[in-house]
């Protein structure tokens, strides 16, 4: 599933991202998205407001069960409520599963680790950051054409692609993230809509 960054995604992905069904790299490229899209962001907050109101429902419920030596001798006359409160005692814990998978997604993710690249020059690299988190790399984009948009390539150290994607421009700046790294050395190659190669970023992975 490819999601452009400068399309509003759909229902589908929206609930695959609030159950944490997105792969890495399409959960990487709808966060990219959200970073930039105030409508997208509310939409996922709506998502993960639903599944907090399945689990406040299935908590009440739960509280407010009888015991059972209270509720044996109006067994018949309870029960047509009974029957209803199984019905929203069966949604709730549908909404606990969703909040628990969601929850556990949130605890074993780690935070995207920010930095700012500046156009390489000469041998040195003043960018570094952590292995094994995700990045948040912010791009300066001073100097270069006013496009709307620029495709992102990462390659290692010897020139393999490990990584590539595109970024809206915001101004001179513009904001990309980037799945997981392990340690090496890395250069983020930023190409204009027409291909032409026009800034290379240097960083460092495995410094921190």
């Amino acid at each position: 599933m490819r999601l452009e960054t400068r399309r509003h995604p759909d229902e589908e992905v929206i609930e695959k991202y609030s159950l944490g069904d997105l792969s890495e790299i399409e959960a990487s490229r709808f966060e990219e998205h959200l970073l930039i899209c105030e409508s997208c962001q509310n939409r996922v907050t709506e998502s993960d407001g639903y599944v907090s109101a399945m689990q406040s429902a299935g908590t009440q419920i739960r509280r407010g069960t009888p015991r059972t030596e209270d509720r044996r001798w109006y067994f018949p006359r309870l029960f047509p409520t009974l029957a209803a409160a199984a019905g929203v005692v069966f949604v709730g814990a549908v909404g606990l599963e969703w909040g628990a998978k969601r929850s556990g997604i949130l605890h074993k993710a780690e935070p995207a680790f920010a930095i700012n690249l500046v156009a390489t020059r000469g041998d040195g690299i003043d960018a570094k950051a952590p292995a094994g988190r995700p990045l948040t790399l912010q791009l300066d984009l001073a100097g270069l054409p006013p496009e709307l948009s620029f495709r992102l390539e990462m390659v290692d150290g010897v020139g393999e692609r490990v990584w590539q994607g595109a970024v809206s421009s915001q101004g001179s700046q513009a904001v990309a993230s980037v799945p997981k790294m392990s340690s090496g050395l890395y250069f983020l190659r930023t190409y204009a809509p027409s291909g032409k190669l026009l800034r290379e970023y240097g960083l460092e992975v495995g410094s921190r």
